[in-house]
């Protein structure tokens, strides 16, 4: 069950990353907002020889590339069915991989086209500008963006399942329910911090127009700001119903899990209707401007990143998609920026491969049991108890584990297995070396402790009980 899910949820994340992505940067090779591939050139520069061989090569790539990485992300999530210590880093590189190639492949052909730009001389003869301002949208630009106060009920909802000892005591007797109630915080305010940091990122200017340019900012901030509360609040109804699960009905089927998805997914869908509506709105406005304004900034993008002294703003509109930011070079700030990104980059990427060793011992490793002298040693991976047979009080072969509801407290429960440290409402404090596919398994109650505990080698759990009770 916890594999199908985890499999519906990868391979939907990818199928939408692929996706979005597909749509927001295609389209580029063509003239549009008077640049091909990023880059300023007159009309005629798109039936130019080169331009028309740049652009095919542009196009293939970026086509055959959707492709192998569309397969990638449904063929990668499959492998939870074998193990998620395989899954995790491969992953893991497919993500790097993508955003790599969204990285490098888009500019290393803007760097060609704006190369073929100098090479025939196509630069406006009219008086152009490599920035400009609109003082009265700047003015108004406080009117733009949803209010960002939409999300303090939300963070206040989150916060509630902590302040209050009953819920609080609840939720956080299990893993998992500790798990959804930090959640329930951390997105919100992931949120509200995402909503500020649009809202007073500057205006951009399109036009001589600035009717055009109030239009097109307010259209970008609004919807974003929107689409971030509608995120917000569909994440908080998702997490909401699954810690509402935990408190009345102290477990999760398949089914929370499917409708757990489906209430984020929506959350996920006023994302993309933003960038759909972004993009098709601005082009619809742009398209109909009388009074276009004649820049030609490319000297700040050549190397395929923008890089201008003389800007004082630290994010500025990417080139290569219109609904993401680029960081300004030239800024001070910047390289403490994109060393953050580093160190942050290569603490995940060794946190998960760390994580991915943990997964593959837990799901390759075998149970033993050892006995040396009056002492007895049960492992499996990380996880062991140490204890005397003269400590054992009983033991017992069972069919199946008792009637009771054991949390997991610090351990595994995947398919295969249970393993590590439990609760049970009954049992107390339990330690737990089982494949749940397997029968039959050993109880053993020692002082304050219960141990269970089985092996996938038939026959073998039978020799074990039998070993400890000679």
């Amino acid at each position: 069950m916890i594999n199908t899910v985890i499999f519906i949820f990868f391979a939907l994340l990818d199928l939408s990353m692929v996706g979005l992505c597909s749509y927001c940067y295609s389209g580029k090779e063509k003239y549009r907002e008077r640049m091909i591939l990023g880059v300023h050139v007159p009309p005629n520069a798109e039936k130019d020889e080169a331009a028309e061989s740049l652009i095919q090569k542009y196009r293939n790539g970026f086509r055959r590339s959707q492709r192998l990485n569309l397969a990638a992300g449904i063929l990668i999530p499959a492998l939870c069915f074998l193990s998620m210590g395989i899954l995790i880093p491969l992953w893991t590189l497919w993500c790097l991989e993508f955003c790599a190639f969204y990285v490098f492949y888009p500019r290393s052909y803007h760097r060609k086209m704006y190369a073929l730009k100098l090479e025939r001389q196509w630069f406006n003869e009219e008086p152009h500008y490599s920035t400009a301002a609109d003082t009265r949208v700047s003015a108004m630009s406080d009117r733009f963006p949803v209010t960002w106060k939409w999300h303090l009920p939300a963070l206040a909802v989150g916060i509630g399942l902590w302040v209050f000892p009953a819920l609080r005591s609840t939720l956080t007797a299990t893993s998992l329910g500790m798990i959804f109630a930090a959640v329930c915080v951390l997105l919100p305010a992931v949120f509200l911090i995402l909503h500020l940091c649009l809202s007073v990122q500057k205006n951009q200017v399109y036009s001589q127009d600035s009717t055009v340019n109030e239009k097109l900012n307010r259209i970008q901030k609004r919807t974003w700001t929107g689409s971030l509360v509608a995120a917000d609040y569909a994440s908080l109804t998702a997490g909401l119903y699954l810690c509402a699960r935990l408190l009345f009905g102290r477990e999760l089927y398949f089914w929370d899990y499917i409708i757990y998805s489906a209430i984020d997914l929506l959350g996920a869908a006023a994302i993309i209707a933003a960038v759909i509506t972004i993009r098709q709105r601005r082009r619809a406005v742009l398209n109909q401007d009388t009074h276009p304004l004649l820049t030609d900034d490319d000297e700040y993008w050549k190397n395929g990143w923008y890089s201008n002294p003389h800007d004082r703003h630290l994010f500025v509109e990417d080139r290569m998609c219109s609904t993401s930011y680029a960081i300004n070079m030239a800024h001070p700030a910047a390289k403490w920026w994109i060393g953050a990104a580093a160190v942050f980059c290569t603490a995940a990427v060794a946190g998960v491969l760390i994580l991915s060793v943990i997964l593959i011992d837990l799901d390759f490793s075998e149970t033993e049991l050892e006995v040396s002298g009056n002492e007895v040693t049960v492992s499996y991976s990380f996880y062991d108890c140490s204890f005397s047979l003269d400590d054992i009080q009983s033991a017992e072969l069972l069919d199946e584990l008792p009637d009771d509801n054991f949390s997991r407290e610090n351990g595994g429960d995947t398919e295969k297995l249970l393993v590590g440290h439990f609760k049970g409402d009954k049992t107390g404090d339990v330690m737990m070396f089982l494949y749940k596919k397997e029968t039959p398994l050993i109880r053993i109650d020692l002082p304050g402790q219960t141990v269970f505990l089985n092996s996938d080698v038939e026959g073998r759990t039978e020799e074990w009980y039998q070993v400890l009770i000679e």
